[in-house]
């Protein structure tokens, strides 16, 4: 029998159906839980997921520009849909692994990228998005062809489950972890986690391209 309604994935529901077909001998069932369901608890985005679009992430500038535009944000909805988008998270910018190695990753294959029909990279990290237009300047071309936004309400690390605390590194606390994915339109084609901050061995530019 097969579940693909949000009500399935209720924890009522769920024992009742699993102490109904587990007393049937020989009968095997799956529930399938619909991807849009990322306030579930233990869900966590994998392929074919949707990403949430009431998610917000602020885009990388000055203080004077968001001050200007009223800290305008951006909806995942808006960056992510009708299109074809390439994210991939770090740590922090300014620090060596990001800054050195993941964002030049992406930006020297900005094109090879297009060339997949992926519309946009993003970058995005936990702080707040004036330290990130900071770091964009500092990058100079090695910023080329990458969008630059802030996770500053840490929801998109959360549904991510990419939660990690860098106090140890000096990081002011609970950062995102190093992460990269393809959507499109919204939905999870790609998604590369690594298994701690400091790696880069997946989530580069070069390993989601060689996964389109």
């Amino acid at each position: 029998q097969q579940c693909s309604t949000a009500a399935c994935i209720d924890s009522p529901m769920l024992s009742r159906l699993v102490s109904r077909f587990a007393s049937a001998p020989g009968r095997t069932f799956a529930i399938g839980v619909s991807a849009g369901n990322h306030r579930t608890p233990g869900y966590v985005p994998a392929t074919g997921s949707t990403l949430p679009g009431d998610i917000t992430l602020q885009r990388a500038r000055t203080w004077d520009q968001g001050v200007a535009d009223k800290f305008q944000s951006s909806t995942l909805t808006e960056i992510f849909k009708g299109k074809r988008v390439a994210l991939f998270a770090i740590p922090g910018p300014f620090t060596g692994t990001c800054d050195k190695a993941h964002v030049p990753s992406f930006s020297v294959n900005s094109a090879a990228f297009k060339a997949q029909g992926v519309d946009t990279i993003v970058c995005v990290s936990r702080l707040d998005p004036y330290a990130m237009q900071g770091w964009v300047t500092s990058l100079g071309d090695k910023a080329k062809g990458i969008d630059f936004y802030s996770d500053d309400t840490a929801k998109l690390t959360e549904y991510m489950h990419a939660e990690v605390d860098l106090s140890a590194a000096a990081l002011c606390g609970v950062r995102s972890n190093r992460y990269a994915l393809v959507a499109k339109d919204m939905r999870i084609e790609v998604i590369h986690r690594e298994e701690k901050p400091s790696n880069l061995e997946v989530s580069d530019g070069k390993s989601i391209l060689m996964a389109l």
